[in-house]
């Protein structure tokens, strides 16, 4: 804020009655003239008076001078907080309406350009492998890839130090693919202690001056708020995962399993489409665990689900249905289909031995296959098909596929 443009003429008069008034000192002292002082005093008087008067109405300029400067600030001060309002109702809509973690941190980039008065805000995924930044949110749909190098530029910087920088300062300026401006920040991203990304922010919505210490604070505040929501949705992520998968093995768990087969199931109806469904058990699996213990019974059940993964298509579901038992649902597989798949799958787990500890064992799997139409029209119906064929395949020496009968098939 510069000197108000009045206080020339209050200078000036001030001025002009300090030298009157000197002369009416140094004209008496020389003079001794008690008339003549008498004159001088009186235009002195005057000369005083109307200092007085222009130092009122200077008193009242500035009255009013500064308070439209406070008003002027006052309402600067109010559209800043109007504009960090609407700003946090945003990202509060957002994290409020989904848990989607691509739509947060859009929401992210586009809060703290709001929140700062920034004319740009782009949010930077870390991506470990590469060692560089990639431009996720801010820089348009139809923009091709954009990426920055770890330790480059004013958001390469903030990733590589782990912190919060400001430009102008003792930091990098931005570089391409960067916007060029006279001023920015960029602030590191966290997400369960892990760099997920940054978050910078560029140009003072179109003003001369520099985001300061204030901006900035303001920036890790919302970057740290929306790190934790982040946070939260990846536990979220987590608690769905692990309602679904078996946690031993990583496969479907069962019940996830019933729900996808109810799912093909009533598509292949639909569609008049086979369906397959192989039942798989550990052969003389209480002996593993008797020799290799719990942990070894463990390490034996990880490889044979990593070894159905292995030789199933990626169309197929590959489940743990409880204990030994492993369920195989081949989408658009009928009966021939469905026995050729496990036979590929039983060959994939006797030919190579499993290792654990040091030690090695031969692993065979008994199966069952059934397939809709052929074996049955519902779930119930189909995994029962398929268990029966288990069972013979068991009683008929183990390590072998059996398919189910189509006595079996019903619409119980």
């Amino acid at each position: 804020m510069g000197p108000p443009p009045f206080t020339r003429s209050l200078t000036v008069a001030l001025g002009v009655a300090a030298g009157w008034l000197l002369v009416v000192a140094v004209i008496a002292a020389l003079a001794g003239d008690l008339v003549g002082i008498a004159v001088l005093a009186a235009v002195g008087a005057v000369m005083a008076a109307a200092c007085g008067v222009v130092t009122w109405r200077t008193a009242r300029q500035l009255q009013v001078w500064l308070g439209e400067q406070l008003h002027g600030t006052a309402r600067d001060l109010e559209t800043s907080q109007q504009a960090f309002r609407r700003a946090i109702a945003r990202l509060g809509d957002t994290l409020a309406a989904t848990h989607n973690r691509e739509k947060i941190l859009e929401a992210v980039s586009e809060t703290a350009q709001l929140a700062v008065g920034a004319q740009r805000g782009v949010f930077y995924e870390y991506i470990p492998a590469r060692r560089v930044l990639l431009a996720r949110s801010g820089v348009g749909p139809d923009a091709p890839e954009l990426t920055l190098p770890i330790g480059t530029g004013l958001a390469g910087t903030s990733a590589a130090e782990r912190a919060a920088v400001i430009f102008p300062g003792p930091v990098a300026a931005p570089v391409f693919p960067e916007p060029e401006v006279g001023t920015a920040m960029a602030v590191p991203f966290f997400s369960r202690g892990d760099l997920l990304g940054v978050v910078a922010v560029y140009g003072h919505g179109g003003e001369a001056d520099a985001f300061g210490p204030d901006d900035l604070e303001t920036l890790v505040t919302l970057v740290t708020q929306a790190g934790t929501a982040v946070d939260n949705v990846s536990l979220h992520e987590e608690a769905q995962r692990l309602s679904i998968t078996d946690g031993l093995t990583g496969l479907w768990n069962r019940r996830q399993l019933d729900l996808r087969c109810q799912e093909e199931l009533e598509r292949a109806i639909r569609f008049g489409r086979p369906v397959g469904v192989v039942f798989c058990d550990v052969d003389h699996f209480k002996d593993v665990n008797t020799e290799w213990h719990h942990q070894g019974g463990d390490a034996v059940l990880v490889e044979v689900a990593q070894r159905l993964a292995a030789a199933t298509r990626e169309i197929d579901v590959v489940a743990r249905y409880g204990g030994e038992e492993f369920v195989l649902l081949l989408p658009e597989t009928d009966l021939a289909g469905s026995r050729i798949l496990a036979e590929k799958v039983r060959r994939a787990m006797s030919d190579e031995p499993v290792e654990h500890a040091g030690r090695t064992r031969t692993v065979t799997l008994s199966m069952g296959v059934a397939a809709y139409p052929h074996s049955g029209t519902t779930v119930r119906t189909l995994l029962a098909a398929a268990q029966e064929a288990l069972g013979r395949a068991k009683s008929n020496g183990r390590d072998r596929v059996e398919e189910a009968q189509p006595k079996m098939r019903s619409t119980g």
